[in-house]
């Protein structure tokens, strides 16, 4: 039996997506699992023919084609809800928003643009702590090793903009030292806002 599309949502908050299956009874249970805790009698479903087209493809189905037939997402750029009414004030083009259903959207190409550079400069913050905490470590302990598995150890920073201007709000470097035995050590860094003063790792 061919796949079909269906368009399940949430009863009180109307979020859903469109999901691929046989009968609408599969695609009711796995939208329910999604959005609704498993209870199949908090969600709707209803065939969405107009995406049945997508139902054997690799990709998935685009959100400008769902926005034409009623569904809204919110730009990971500027924030703003874009459906047809939001594209027509700002005359953009509905073939112009970027994204999938289940992928970042964006309105336009600059908001896709100025996301990824901003993106850019945070992972470029990040990491430019990251070695200044390593190099302050180093300065008092010349020998140790850091660790850069991919798992608890592996160094950690997060920065955000704030206003005009960006700070690092965490960040923390593990590392091994003479006669370790259970875990490395961490030199770590959390900024706290409501602290008056310097914050020191």
């Amino acid at each position: 039996m061919a796949l079909k599309a269906y368009s399940v949502l949430e009863n009180d908050e109307n979020t859903g997506a469109i999901y691929f299956a046989e009968r609408d009874i599969v695609a009711r249970r796995i939208g329910a699992n999604d959005y609704a805790d498993g209870d199949i009698s908090y969600v709707t479903c209803r065939r969405a023919s107009w995406a049945d087209e997508w139902a054997n493809k690799d990709e998935d189905v685009p959100a400008h084609v769902m926005i034409a037939y009623g569904w809204h997402f919110e730009c990971c750029g500027c924030g703003a809800r874009i459906d047809e009414d939001y594209l027509y004030d700002e005359d953009l083009p509905l073939d112009g928003v970027i994204g999938t259903q289940h992928s970042r959207v964006f309105c336009s190409e600059i908001c896709e643009c100025e996301f990824k550079l901003h993106e850019a400069i945070r992972r470029d913050r990040e990491r430019r702590m990251i070695n200044v905490m390593k190099s302050l470590v180093l300065k008092r302990f010349p020998t140790v090793e850091f660790s850069e598995a991919k798992d608890n150890w592996k160094p950690h920073a997060h920065a955000e903009k704030r206003g005009e201007s960006w700070q690092v709000t965490q960040a923390v470097v593990s590392f091994a030292f003479p006669g370790m035995k259970i875990a490395p050590a961490s030199y770590r860094f959390d900024l706290d806002h409501h602290k008056i003063g310097p914050v020191k790792p």
